[in-house]
């Protein structure tokens, strides 16, 4: 196994009426040089365009995962926008009801909390899961495509055998490739046979002509493939929920005190720590943030409606409910469905903890098996102007502002009120620390290039 590089693929010549290919989904996830919440859209139209492109093979009377994979990489690219009009912190404010006065600390008082890594850590997660789940779809069924990209070696020795992209684990990397322990912490283990099921389901959808049948096969491939997506980004999602406890109660004090005694502290060890290895107040804490983040805060917006992922999921409108949880007559599918939803009774319940994995995987399958003939979901995620721009950048690549530039603006930010004669400089050189400082995973973070860590794998 070894290495891609895909530098020199920034073509400005790109026909966006043509499919996606591996080349493309890798040039897109590598693309570093745009902001956190710009990079998450762009791949929103990414997995956009992906359905529309295996919409050709299989039709549009169910939804395929990259259907569903569209409005949640919205959604990640609306949670990493932070500024203080955007969408998502808006929603936030109004939802719990915060007066317009305090909008404004509140929102400083997050961004303290979350840190920069927040947002380069989310985004670089949905990029490796786009590279993976993305070079998969791209790769169903290209026997006519850039051959330099695919493995040539099937079971039978017959025609091209299917490939996709993934990150290379740290044992596989090259002697010179220097992995950070941030991003190590990143994605958990690949569970390689999901793929497989995926590649085969899909495959057997294309060539049977019954349409029950090929909507069932369809759904059985959404459910592993996201088997596979959620078991790699449960450490991510760990970060993220247990950050803010984290800080709170590990990592504040300990940077006032290291401020006081110019003494370095394990930073992102204690942020990236497993959440069982915590004192137990801490893992008290972050349980009850978890259930009331979930309950409160964390909603998805479709096209049909917004679902609070905490309360139940109500049908969409037109949905028949005999027809949505009829008996699944395949029976590989029948069984993957089985496995994330034992009882049906439960099914559209609330998730009360988004970090359990087997209750997320209940209400992401319930929420597949729902919104399954929900044709809407096809439906361009945003605005024709917006699109517009989205999709230049998704062929040309062009950049709204760089992420490096990004980042350096916040020490620039910091450099000049340090530098600022009288006590107001002098307070903050001595109770504040550069980003460079203070979040030392953010600053790495910022010269990753994703290309380095990539391989190619057959299926």
């Amino acid at each position: 196994m070894q290495s891609v590089r895909t530098d020199g693929w920034d073509d400005n010549s790109q026909d966006p009426r043509r499919a996606l290919t591996m080349k493309d989904v890798v040039r897109i996830a590598t693309y570093k040089d745009r902001s956190p919440s710009h990079e998450a859209k762009v791949v929103a139209v990414g997995y956009h365009q992906l359905a529309a492109d295996l919409a050709d093979q299989l039709g549009e009377s169910v939804n395929t995962f990259y259907c569903y994979a569209t409005w949640g990489s919205k959604a990640v690219g609306e949670q990493l926008d932070m500024t203080r009009r955007s969408p998502f912190w808006t929603d936030i404010c109004d939802r719990l009801k915060v007066p317009s006065r305090y909008r404004r600390p509140l929102r400083l008082l997050a961004l303290t909390v979350l840190g920069a890594s927040y947002q380069m850590g989310l985004a670089l997660a949905n990029r490796a899961i786009f590279l993976e789940t993305g070079s998969l779809g791209a790769d169903l069924w290209r026997d006519d495509g850039d051959y330099r990209w695919q493995v040539r070696a099937s079971s039978n020795g017959k025609g091209p055998g299917r490939s996709y992209h993934h990150v290379l684990a740290d044992d596989a990397l090259s002697a010179e490739a220097r992995r950070p322990a941030f991003l190590s912490s990143l994605l958990g283990p690949a569970k390689d046979e999901y793929l497989d099921t995926v590649v085969r389901l899909l495959t057997e959808a294309k060539h049977t002509n019954d349409a029950a049948r090929r909507a069932e096969l369809i759904l059985g491939a959404n459910v592993a493939l996201v088997a596979y997506e959620q078991s790699r980004c449960q450490r991510l999602l760990d970060l993220v929920f247990y950050r803010p406890v984290r800080w709170a109660l590990r990592v504040s004090w300990r940077s006032l005190w290291s401020v006081l005694t110019r003494r370095p502290h394990r930073r992102f060890w204690i942020y990236t720590a497993p959440h069982d290895r915590q004192p137990w107040l801490v893992r008290w804490t972050e349980k009850s943030w978890a259930t009331i983040y979930t309950k409160y805060l964390m909603s998805m917006r479709t096209p049909v409606g917004t679902i609070r992922l905490g309360k139940p999921m109500r049908r969409p409108d037109g949905i028949d409910a005999d027809l949505v949880w009829a008996p699944i007559q395949h029976p590989e599918v029948r069984g993957l469905v089985d496995r994330f939803v034992p009882d049906e009774e439960r099914a559209t319940e609330g998730v009360a903890n988004w970090l359990d994995y087997k209750e997320r995987m209940r209400y992401i399958v319930a929420y597949f098996r729902m919104y399954h003939a929900v044709h809407a979901l096809y439906d361009s995620p945003f605005e024709p102007q917006v699109m517009s721009v989205l999709e230049a950048d998704l062929w040309r690549g062009e950049v709204p502002e760089p992420v490096a530039e990004w980042y350096e603006k916040k020490v620039d930010r910091y450099e000049r009120r340090a530098a600022r004669r009288g006590m107001r400089g002098m307070i903050v050189r001595r109770l504040y620390r550069s980003p460079l400082v203070c979040d030392p995973d953010a600053a790495e973070l910022v010269d990753l290039d994703l290309r380095d860590f990539i391989g190619e794998r057959p299926l």
